[in-house]
């Protein structure tokens, strides 16, 4: 009587794992992605930035060309870290190259099949996952990653709109704060000049007092 260990079919060997170095369409994704987020820092330019603010851009144009690279430069940073971070947890580079896996080992059976027939020992054309098949098995996949990936497209830009409202704040209180500081050297501008027309007089009074001394 064979044994329960013997009845038992041999494992099948484990699948090679897939490389985590972007393929050919994770790279293009990340391209899409990072010539999207150019174009958005690239519509707010420094002209229409300095717009916001016109007294520091008249008296300090070197801080707000700065603060302005400054903001661009953390928005940027920012955005490409979420992006990261979506890529990391939804193991996006391996899915991708794993889908590009699948379709380079349909394609080598397809030409296989197609040079040596169905008679050949090769693998016969009707063993084969038709396109419809595959579609119908990846594509729920990838929109459901699509539609995570919105989501996070979407609370990013929604940060970045709180940025920016926190921007405008920010404006409003400079610019309340420059119109404080003008009316104080405003005030301290008339002050000099009646201290000024007082000392004027006190020096004449001085003046006529020694006049009047020396009679």
């Amino acid at each position: 009587m064979p044994s329960a260990d013997m009845e038992k079919s041999p494992s099948p060997p484990p699948a090679p794992p897939v490389q985590s170095i972007p393929g050919v369409r994770a790279e293009r994704l990340t391209k899409v992605y990072t010539t999207a987020l150019e174009s958005t820092l690239s519509a707010v330019s420094y002209p229409s930035f300095s717009a916001c603010f016109p007294s520091i851009a008249k008296n300090a144009p070197k801080q707000l060309e700065a603060m302005h690279k400054g903001m661009c430069e953390r928005l940027r940073t920012f955005a490409m870290g979420e992006f990261g971070e979506i890529m990391e947890e939804r193991r996006v580079v391996e899915r991708l190259n794993e889908l590009e896996g699948l379709i380079a080992d349909a394609r080598k059976r397809k030409s296989r099949s197609v040079e040596g027939g169905e008679g050949s020992g090769e693998v016969a054309p009707h063993t084969l996952p038709p396109r419809p098949l595959v579609d119908a098995h990846l594509t729920p996949l990838y929109r459901s990653q699509q539609s995570q990936l919105n989501a996070k497209l979407q609370t990013t830009q929604s940060q970045n709109a709180s940025l920016l409202e926190v921007l405008r704040r920010q404006r409003q209180e400079i610019d309340e704060l420059v119109r404080v500081a003008e009316r104080v050297v405003e005030d301290l501008e008339s002050a000099g000049t009646k201290l000024a027309k007082e000392g004027e007089v006190l020096s004449e009074a001085a003046r006529a007092e020694e006049v009047l001394r020396n009679v």
